[in-house]
Formats: C-alpha cells, sequence, structure tokens
C-alpha cells in the first residue's frame, strides 16, 4: 500500500512520455526517412537501404530547373523579407509611438491576414490579377509574400520597440533631434537584434510557401512549387534532396531567430 501513491504519480509520467514519444515520431519520423533516402543510391524509396550516395544531390545541382527554382525561391524570399522587415518596422514603431482614435481597430486591421487561409489569399489575388488583365508571374508572387509576412514582421517589431521606453526618444526630442533623428540613434540601434531575427524569420516562411506561389506563378517556379510538380508528374528522388536541403536552411534559419529573440529578451 506505501507504493500506491508512487505507482499513481508515476502512470501519468508514463503516459505523457508515451504522448511525447508518439507526437515525435509523427512529426520527425517522415522527415528523417526523406532525409535518409536523399542519400540512397536506389532510384526508388524501399527498404532495405542499398549504399550511401551523394548521387540526388550532384543530380539537383545539375538540373536547370531545379536550380532556377531555387533561384526564384531566394529571389523572392530575400526581396519579401527585406520589403516586410521595413515596412514592418515602420507601422510597428507607429503603432507602438502614435496615439490616434481607432487604434486598436487599425491594429487588428493590419494583423487580420494572419488569420486569413492562404488558399484564400492566394485566389483573391489571383483573381484581381486576372481582372486587371495581368498575368501569373514571380512579381505577384513577391506581392503575395509580402502581404503574407509583413503582419508577422509588424507584431514582432512593434512588440520590441513597445518596450523602448518612451523617455529615451523624449529625450532626443527635447535636445533637438527631429524624428527620423531620434528613429535613427535611438530606436533603430534598440532593435537591431530584433530586425535581424525578423528578417531571417520571414524569409523562412516565404522561402518555404507553397500555395500562394502555386496560384500566383505558371512557368517560373519556386523550389516548393517545383516539388509538388515533380511529385505530380511522376515520383524523382531528387525531391528527396530538394526537401532535405529546405529543411535544413529552415532548421538552420529559425534555430538563428530564435536564439537572437532570446538574447534580444535577455538583455531587455
Amino acid at each position: 500500500m506505501r507504493n500506491a501513491p508512487g505507482r499513481r504519480r508515476l502512470l501519468p509520467r508514463l503516459s505523457l512520455a508515451l504522448l511525447a514519444l508518439a507526437f515525435g515520431l509523427l512529426l520527425y519520423l517522415p522527415l528523417a526517412v526523406m532525409v535518409l533516402f536523399s542519400v540512397n543510391r536506389a532510384r526508388f524509396a524501399t527498404f532495405p537501404f542499398s549504399a550511401f550516395s551523394w548521387r540526388w544531390y550532384e543530380q539537383l545541382l545539375a538540373d536547370p530547373a531545379w536550380v532556377s527554382a531555387l533561384i526564384n525561391s531566394l529571389m523572392v524570399g530575400l526581396a519579401a523579407s527585406i520589403i516586410a522587415t521595413v515596412l514592418g518596422f515602420l507601422c510597428g514603431y507607429s503603432l507602438a509611438v502614435a496615439r490616434f482614435r481607432g487604434k486598436d481597430a487599425f491594429t487588428l486591421l493590419v494583423l487580420a491576414p494572419l488569420a486569413v487561409p492562404l488558399i484564400l489569399l492566394g485566389v483573391s489575388i489571383r483573381v484581381m490579377m486576372f481582372a486587371l488583365g495581368l498575368q501569373p508571374s514571380l512579381w505577384f508572387v513577391l506581392v503575395g509574400h509580402v502581404v503574407y509576412v509583413l503582419p508577422l514582421a509588424v507584431l514582432l517589431l512593434r512588440n520590441r520597440i513597445a518596450r523602448i521606453p518612451a523617455s529615451q526618444e523624449g529625450a532626443a526630442l527635447d535636445l533637438g533631434a527631429t524624428r527620423l533623428q531620434s528613429i535613427w540613434l535611438v530606436i533603430l540601434p534598440q532593435c537591431r537584434t530584433a530586425i535581424v531575427a525578423t528578417f531571417l524569420l520571414t524569409f523562412t516562411f516565404t522561402f518555404d510557401e507553397f500555395i500562394i506561389a502555386y496560384f500566383l506563378t505558371t512557368f517560373d517556379l519556386t523550389l516548393p512549387v517545383k516539388i509538388w510538380v515533380s511529385l505530380m508528374t511522376g515520383f524523382d528522388p531528387t525531391v528527396n534532396a530538394a526537401g532535405t536541403l529546405m529543411l535544413l536552411a529552415s532548421i538552420a534559419i529559425g534555430v538563428t531567430a530564435q536564439a537572437l529573440s532570446m538574447r534580444q529578451d535577455r538583455a531587455d
């Protein structure tokens, strides 16, 4: 009977451990299989494992279609994240500092795209595009991705700017600095880490994005769309290599962004 309380405590812990194990297997096992078969020499993803080989990575880098898709994703991702970070800082500063009627409603309006399903966002931009007589292109993918990640940039940078004491900028203004000078000399230096983290995070989101890119482009494919096309037209083992590279890049960039955010939080 003395061991009964210990057993009762052990059962919830064991249940949580099994739940965590099941969740981990469900989430990471498919990714591990993809990484494993990206270095498998055999064409088909079947066990037993054939032999270790970089064959599919070499084929990936030698195929102009894959290289073009990678370049398209990098260009769109870099441009969208730069635009979103700049606009996000300006909008975040305004929402953190300005006082005006309807500010809460305006803030909700700016952040609303976070709650809009991506398929609706992609379809709506496509409908507007055809209504104006325009054709799908990477430019519209860029527009869609900026709309997609801009609210995230605004949210992250507004929260950072809001933690800076208003007295610091007020002192700069009292000493004769203009508003732009106070932003440049007071606000920006304290937001550098948050700005870099926001840029990295938004780049990760747009680099991996598929739905908007699928609706807004035709021939100039991004890497996620190219992966989907390759899967739909017949299995190509190169997909495993491309997916693995995307996975590793996303993890590296995401971890870096999170580390910078945690560093900023500790500094505050």
